[in-house]
């Protein structure tokens, strides 16, 4: 498996005892406060690496739920190349434990690598977990791997799992009501980034695909982006993508994307950021906060912005509250939150995932304040082309509520227009138009509060951007 030292640390308290439990996702470890209690006994066979790379992990009124992947052991195939292309899945399993209050695991479910796929394919890895106290059911997503991908549900009375969407990367899940509503993962682009919705009483399922454009409503709009997190906030639903959010409102089965952090530079086509990409998500009195992690396109490391991000999804407008690295698990006792950080994040190059990761504590006022620290994120670097670049032209997205002095740099090799739209989670509030000059240009940005995305009215052979945001 390679030097696979990113830290994954998925955390949750157990609703019995208290305890806060820990599983430790790259080495294959189950804490109980500062107690080992499971070493994946059960499964394969010396060496053990993994665990869990996604935070599937979730409780029931007396039980603490967790899912992943294990390599048991890890392998290559005959190659030199450390990669995913060349390693050996045989020994792959993908699985579902319960710890019971007096620190007993017990292995509810689990899936093998068969001679059905190629040796450097895997079945899906569980990547998210809710539980349905009314059916005693755990409803849980595969959403990374070669087959068996979709939405499950495991009947925690007969241990009978049953595949009720397929073929989907269903990635991360919700429960609002009588429905669970999802996001894609789709990290190959594959399928359209979609909201999946199943509804639990009628056994039907659905596969929201085309988005209105909240910029112009008069537009509809699908896109191929890596998928993230997705949370509730009152009576709507917000789903991440890379470069994007979606605003669910379930009850007018009506879905608006916007621009969000669709940061476009040269070393990858794909957008810097994914909120909540292999990140759990905590709600803090009522409000959701999730980590912000870069997209696993940025395989070399880069300077050119922040690691990750934590973000505080705020009614009308996300607020980002810290620069942080890698992040993975988030969990509060209420007087605390806790993160599980590295300052590595996960890659497709596995040499590249050496960093040292810690569980931190900070206090949950601090979560509630404006942001901690100042934030430059370079935004552009490359060549626009109208109507093509970003999406529908527009880039940008970034949040400015919480920051008090904002400023954008931006270098373009010809004198041009600057279009400047200023949203909400609500609507369109202003679009406004600004000169740039040949060259370097200061813009002051203190008239704006909520989000901001950018666009050109012509093709721009060279543009540079970078946003400045102090607290």
């Amino acid at each position: 498996m390679g030097q696979n030292q990113f830290r994954c640390f998925y955390m949750t308290f157990h609703p019995s005892n208290g305890k806060l439990i820990i599983h430790e996702g790259h080495s294959g470890k189950v804490y109980a406060e500062e107690k080992l209690i499971y070493s994946y006994e059960v499964l394969g066979k010396l060496p053990k690496a993994g665990g869990d790379t996604h935070g599937a992990i979730t409780n029931s009124k007396d039980l603490v739920f967790f899912g992943g992947w294990l390599k048991a052991p890890p392998g290559l195939l005959v190659s030199s190349d450390r990669t995913l292309v060349k390693q050996d899945m045989r020994e792959k399993y993908s699985h579902i434990h319960a710890i019971d209050d007096k620190d007993r695991v017990e292995l509810l479910w689990s899936r093998k690598w068969d001679d059905k796929i190629p040796p450097n394919h895997w079945y899906g890895e569980v990547t998210d977990l809710v539980y349905d106290g009314h059916e005693n059911t755990l409803y849980f997503s595969r959403a990374d791997g070669h087959a068996e991908l979709g939405l499950w549900k495991l009947s925690l009375g007969d241990r009978k799992a049953e595949w009720i969407i397929r073929d989907r990367t269903v990635y991360k899940l919700e429960i609002k009501d009588d429905k669970i509503f999802g996001t894609v993962f789709n990290p190959a682009h594959f399928e359209n980034s979609s909201i999946v919705v199943y509804d639990m009483i009628e056994n039907k399922s659905k596969i929201v695909e085309e988005f209105e454009f909240g910029i112009n409503l008069d537009d509809k709009i699908k896109i191929k982006r890596d998928g993230g997190q997705i949370v509730q906030l009152q009576n709507k639903l917000i789903s991440f993508y890379g470069g994007a959010l979606v605003v669910s409102d379930p009850y007018k089965d009506k879905h608006t994307l916007y621009p969000f952090l669709e940061v476009i530079n040269n070393e990858s086509e794909r957008p810097s950021y994914i909120p909540g990409l292999r990140t759990q998500k905590v709600y803090l009195m009522g409000i959701p906060i999730i980590g912000v992690n870069p997209s696993e396109g940025l395989t070399e490391p880069t300077l050119r912005t922040t690691v990750s991000m934590i973000l505080r999804v705020d009614p009308v407008v996300p607020q980002i509250i810290s620069i942080s690295g890698f992040i993975s698990g988030i969990v509060s006792d209420g007087y605390n939150v806790y993160f599980g950080t590295s300052y590595a994040n996960h890659s497709p190059a596995y040499t590249y995932r050496s960093g040292e990761g810690k569980i931190y504590a900070i206090r949950t006022r601090e979560l509630m304040s404006n942001a901690w620290n100042a934030i430059r994120i370079w935004i552009f670097d490359g060549s626009y082309v109208k109507g093509n670049t970003g999406i529908k032209g527009w880039f940008g997205g970034i949040p400015l509520k919480g920051f008090t002095n904002k400023k954008l740099r931006v270098f373009t090799d010809e004198s041009t227009n600057l279009n400047i739209c200023e949203y909400n989670l609500l609507s369109k509030v202003v679009e406004d138009h600004i000169h740039l000059r040949e060259g370097w240009n200061t813009v002051d940005l203190s008239s704006y509060y909520d989000l901001l995305a950018f666009s050109f009215d012509e093709n721009i052979k060279r543009i540079k951007m970078e946003i400045i945001l102090d607290p």
